[in-house]
């Protein structure tokens, strides 16, 4: 039973892995390489951004940046796991496998962010922003000229159409993920209610990061606004 597989007949897949021995590292590699996956798809997407930054902060290379979030993807990706793992093992049990379940889920992200490589490249987001001349400028007149450009290329890349269509993907590959673990668990456990708690300890938990998050971000971004 190939990963393509668990596309095609989740339920087969499972039904097939269950009959193996468990190793909760099993799929270890597939997290860290939808990781490397999303973080090169990311850097493509994103690339304009990266060079601004790279014209902002002359010390530090385009390769450099590319590398960080290249990084930072598979740390990221791997964190995932884990957190995914250990919340899974704390809602459904021990017994079923969410080390093996949830390593597996992450065939949809490896998936997606190979399609979204390929979009980067064939049609990637037009940001047209002229690079100051930050030459002599220190200070504030530094800093003002570096958030004036930096901000028009977020607003010119952040409309486009390409990358609207990756932040909805996103989401989306996030439900496909659950959805793979929820008949992973429900095979492994052969309980429904186990299968529900071993999704849902791990989907709250990553939804109230995500409202802190935002509410963090508000905060902060009313407070740089009033000391503005």
């Amino acid at each position: 039973m190939t990963l393509l597989e668990l596309i095609r007949r989740p339920h087969a897949f499972y039904e097939a892995l269950k009959t193996l021995p468990p190793v909760p590292w099993r799929y270890a590699w597939l997290p860290a390489l939808a990781g490397l996956a999303s973080g090169v798809s990311g850097a493509l997407l994103s690339r304009a951004v990266l060079d601004s930054q790279a014209v902002t902060r002359s010390a530090l290379p385009v390769a450099f940046l590319w590398g960080v979030t290249i990084f930072s993807s598979v740390f990221l990706s791997m964190l995932t796991w884990l957190v995914l793992w250990g919340m899974g093992h704390l809602g459904a049990g021990k017994d079923a496998r969410s080390g093996e379940v949830y390593g597996t889920s992450f065939l949809a992200p490896l998936l997606w962010s190979v399609v979204l490589a390929v979009l980067a490249l064939l049609v990637p987001p037009q940001v047209n922003v002229a690079a100051p001349n930050l030459t002599g400028l220190t200070g504030q007149a530094f800093l003002t000229a570096v958030q004036k450009y930096t901000g028009a290329v977020m607003a010119q890349y952040s409309q486009s159409p390409v990358v609207k269509f990756s932040s909805v993907m996103g989401y989306a590959i996030y439900l496909v993920q659950f959805w793979l673990a929820f008949i992973g668990l429900q095979v492994m456990t052969g309980d429904r209610r186990l299968a529900w708690r071993g999704v849902l300890y791990p989907g709250v938990l990553f939804l109230a990061l995500g409202v802190a998050a935002i509410l963090v971000s508000s905060v902060a971004a009313t407070l740089l606004g009033g000391l503005a």
